[in-house]
């Protein structure tokens, strides 16, 4: 089954993705950078279709996962949609700096979540 990873200290929003796609993906939660890279580093089989990053966690933030697609040219395998509850204009420029895909603001409903997964599992089916 292909996966989705949801890079976010909200236990809130992983559940809500993992409901909205239960049956369609297995949804890989990460609690901070730190676990997305790493899971992203174990991403052998190229199983990770997309990845929903918050900019705003513990240990590692969003930015230093956003680094590390730069660093090892990942933007094309693994499509990454932002979702954060900050909002700052200095901070969706900064991140629109990287080759993702969208900003989705929190809170979000399920349908936002939906059609963002779809742009990026679309973006993934092309590479």
């Amino acid at each position: 089954m292909k996966k989705i990873l949801v890079a976010d200290d909200s236990k809130i929003i992983s559940n809500i993705v993992e409901r909205a796609f239960k049956d369609q993906y297995e949804v890989i939660v990460a609690f901070n950078g730190k676990e997305a890279i790493d899971i992203i580093k174990n991403n052998v089989d190229d199983s990770i279709i997309g990845c929903l990053l918050d900019l705003n966690m513990p240990e590692v933030d969003g930015f230093a996962v956003l680094d590390y697609f730069k660093e090892n040219k990942l933007f094309r395998r693994i499509p990454v949609c932002i979702i954060t509850g900050d909002v700052a204009k200095e901070r969706v420029d900064r991140a629109f700096n990287y080759d993702i895909v969208d900003v989705l603001a929190k809170p979000f409903t399920f349908e936002n979540v939906r059609s963002e997964v779809e742009k990026i599992v679309n973006l993934s089916s092309l590479n």
